[in-house]
């Protein structure tokens, strides 16, 4: 026994009792938990001479399960990791002062439990310290770590190395970058441009004066330099710049002429631009310049690790197919640079025959002839967690059919798959091609209403391709078919409110649209909004209550639809345009509710009763006279003539219900799927046509007065928007959705053309 400071006896076990009947255990000198050597004994009790042979007994059994367990081992492993005990911090070294027969010497955990069972030997906490010593060792048998590892980690021979590296790289790096000065005042002098006191000066008091984004500062450097020039053949403009200028040309011709002519503003002149518009050539059909392109931006954004994560960013690969028609002028046009002829419809081989084969049938003795084309089919996919939006595809159509569309449309899926660009979902509006072209999908979901809103994608056999409508047609169908019934409480407190408007949203232009009123997404949704719900209902009218009711669940359907981006939620206070994080939202239960609701309404419609169908839904009976209508106005929600029916006139048109259903059915398992992939958070609007609709903006826009564009100024206007990029996209008013990005500064160089001078010839 050894002398010791403390009041327990230095000996290897220690148990003491006290009259009262309490027990403490010591290990080593350690305090450790009793309560295992107390199981099944009976409760402890004072010592008195009535309870001398319990007492007696109880402390044997105890003193018996002491001698049945053994003390730790530690993690000692024949003292292959002796190396590294000392720079491991979560044990300590046990040196064996008390003779323990089990080992030597060991590293014993600073939470070791002190004792084990005899088959056991090392305690749950010692064989936690097994895998850092392990490491530790490995790494100290390296003869060189990172560079990045924490001193921690290193013996004292790496620490040293290490320190010895560090330095050598900072003397070669202070040689590298005194060279670099020297240089670069060398370059100053030979090529550098004078700045006079007044403009230095001015620069220097805006710089101080407030922060400026990088574009601003791009645009100064390049201002400077231009006007230092005395030739502008010698100009080399930056990127960025060159983006803006073909942004601003394709805009306004005469405007961009207008600038430069004032010298004001220095900017390329519109032969320069004329080398970058054109210096990949057009093409119809898919565009293989920009598939080629796009297929490596989407690889490099893919294979990107997260900051946060430390993953790579593999749900980057999907993307949203969206097509569209766009009218042009029936012109031909001969290119130049091919030596073709373009202007005629774009057909297969199969349709080419079957042209030819209904032309001989009408007339034999005629010639085929071409058909010039009056519209263009155009594709545009759109990244869901990414910022793509390019156009792909354009075909030159007259009377497309459904046979077309769907050749043309899984052309295009099949390219961007093959190109590692997943489409999962396909948005287009309700016309009754896109329709027909649905519905000859098998569907690979069963819906009770018969809709098709999903199949499985025939260039990716393991994943489904979902089909949307654009929620943004869709409120404008709902608005027509108000616009075709009797909502005369509207319109009379549309003429109350020309003294004293209560109603602040509504105008003449909401109650009686002309043609390009109907048109307007806003209009439609100022009047489908929680506003004039609120006010009808303010109004005291009760036949009005179940209109109100439905203007505010279409309001409600829309905005859960139409979440732009993350942050529009708070600033407009509204929920329903927040972005889905989670596959068990509350909103997915509005969107039902909405399906339940019109599933409601088409029932008591269908009511063979004739009271009960005098009272469906909605107090609104839809006019009988559709004949004012146009076949779009009738797509885009009116009654068609053919399908008008008695119960047709009490309810929204089939082609409006049908898109709402596949719409809404489609949204929930799409998101839940886009969520699952990794995709943080999901935006409503992302499933929608705004991008193409500004794409059509600006092509119009490109041509000055006349906004119907020929097929050749149509796929140049294409390539030109293709160059500009994300820049030529923003717009902040129109038919679609505001954009808020800010310009990009990208030193990325353009493709330029090459001018062929060829020799003069004297």
């Amino acid at each position: 026994m050894y002398l010791s400071a403390q009041n327990n006896k230095t000996v290897q076990r220690t148990i003491e009792f006290t009259p009262c009947g309490h027990v403490e255990v010591f290990v080593h000198c350690q305090k450790i938990s009793c309560d295992t050597f107390c199981e099944n004994l009976d409760p402890f009790f004072a010592l008195e001479s009535s309870t001398v042979n319990n007492f007696v007994d109880r402390i044997v059994a105890i003193v018996n399960k002491v001698r049945d367990v053994e003390v730790c081992s530690g993690f000692d492993d024949g003292q292959k990791y002796e190396e590294v005990w000392s720079s491991c911090p979560y044990g300590k070294i046990d040196d064996n002062p008390y003779q323990e027969c089990r080992y030597v010497q060991t590293f014993r955990s600073l939470y070791c439990l002190r004792i084990v069972k005899k088959t056991k030997w090392r305690c749950t906490e010692c064989t936690k310290v097994g895998p850092p010593l392990i490491r530790r060792a490995k790494a100290a048998a390296q003869e060189e770590r990172s560079k990045f590892m924490a001193k921690k980690f290193l013996t004292r021979e790496q620490t040293l190395k290490k320190l010895s590296d560090l330095r050598s790289e900072l003397d070669k790096t202070k040689k590298k970058l005194t060279r670099v000065r020297e240089r670069m005042q060398e370059v100053i002098k030979k090529q550098g441009v004078g700045v006079d006191h007044d403009i230095s000066h001015d620069l220097l008091e805006l710089l101080n004066s407030g922060s400026i984004t990088p574009a601003q500062s791009v645009f100064l450097q390049q201002q400077i330099k231009a006007s230092q020039l005395k030739n502008a053949c010698g100009m080399r403009w930056h990127p960025t710049m060159v983006r803006l200028a073909l942004s601003v040309h394709l805009t306004s011709p005469a405007a961009y002429n207008l600038l430069r002519e004032t010298g004001m503003v220095r900017l390329p002149s519109a032969r320069t631009l004329f080398d970058y518009s054109h210096a990949r050539p057009i093409e119809e059909g898919i565009d293989r310049v920009v598939l080629e392109k796009l297929a490596e931006r989407v690889f490099k954004m893919s294979n990107e690790v997260n900051s946060r994560t430390r993953k790579k960013e593999n749900h980057k690969i999907y993307h949203v197919l969206m097509g569209d028609e766009m009218y042009i002028s029936q012109n031909l046009i001969f290119q130049k640079s091919t030596g073709k002829i373009i202007g005629f419809t774009t057909l297969d081989h199969i349709d080419r025959e079957v042209k030819v084969l209904e032309q001989c049938i009408d007339n034999y003795e005629k010639e085929c002839e071409e058909t010039m084309a009056s519209k263009v089919m155009v594709y545009m996919v759109k990244g869901v967690s990414n910022g793509v939006k390019e156009v792909v595809a354009t075909f030159a159509v007259g009377n497309m059919s459904a046979v077309q569309m769907n050749v043309w449309t899984w052309k295009v899926i099949g390219a961007l798959e093959r190109s590692g660009i997943a489409v999962v979902a396909f948005v287009c509006d309700g016309s009754s091609i896109n329709r027909a072209f649905i519905n000859s999908h098998t569907p690979a979901d069963k819906h009770p209403s018969g809709i098709v809103f999903s199949t499985v994608n025939k260039c990716a056999r393991n994943r489904k391709l979902y089909f949307l409508s654009d929620t943004p047609h869709l409120l404008k169908t709902i608005r027509n078919c108000f616009l075709n019934a009797r909502w005369d409480k509207k319109k009379s407190r549309e003429k109350r409110g020309k003294t004293l408007r209560k109603s602040y949203k509504l105008s003449p232009m909401n109650v009686y649209p002309d043609s390009y009123a109907r048109m307007k997404v806003k209009y439609a949704g100022q009047v489908m909004s929680k506003t004039v719900s609120q006010d009808l209902i303010d109004q005291g009218w009760p036949e009005a209550l179940e209109t109100a009711g439905f203007i505010r669940r279409v309001n409600d359907w829309f905005d859960c639809l139409n979440g732009a981006h993350s942050s529009v939620a708070k600033k407009t206070r509204n929920e329903n345009l927040a972005p889905y994080e989670h596959v068990d939202d509350k909103r997915f239960n509005v969107l039902q509710n909405f399906l339940d609701y019109l599933d409601e309404w088409s029932t008591e419609a269908n009511n063979p009763n004739p009271s009960g169908a005098a009272d469906a839904s909605l107090n609104i009976t839809i006019a009988s006279n559709v004949g004012g209508l146009d076949e779009s106005e009738i797509d885009q929600g009116g009654v068609s003539q053919k399908e008008e029916t008695h119960v047709s006139l009490r309810q929204l048109s089939k082609q409006t219900l049908d898109g709402i259903r596949m719409t809404t059915v489609a949204f929930k398992p799409l998101v839940g799927f886009l969520l699952g992939e990794g995709v943080s958070f999901i935006n409503a609007r992302v499933f929608t046509q705004d991008p193409l609709e500004q794409h059509f903006s600006k092509v119009r826009a490109g041509q000055g007065g006349s906004t119907n564009p020929n097929l050749g100024q149509t796929l140049k206007r294409n390539r030109t928007l293709e160059v500009v990029g994300e820049m030529g996209m923003k717009r902040r008013k129109g038919n679609s959705g505001e954009c808020f990005s800010n310009v990009e500064v990208t030193e990325d160089a353009l493709p330029k053309r090459q001018s062929s001078r060829k020799p003069k010839i004297f």
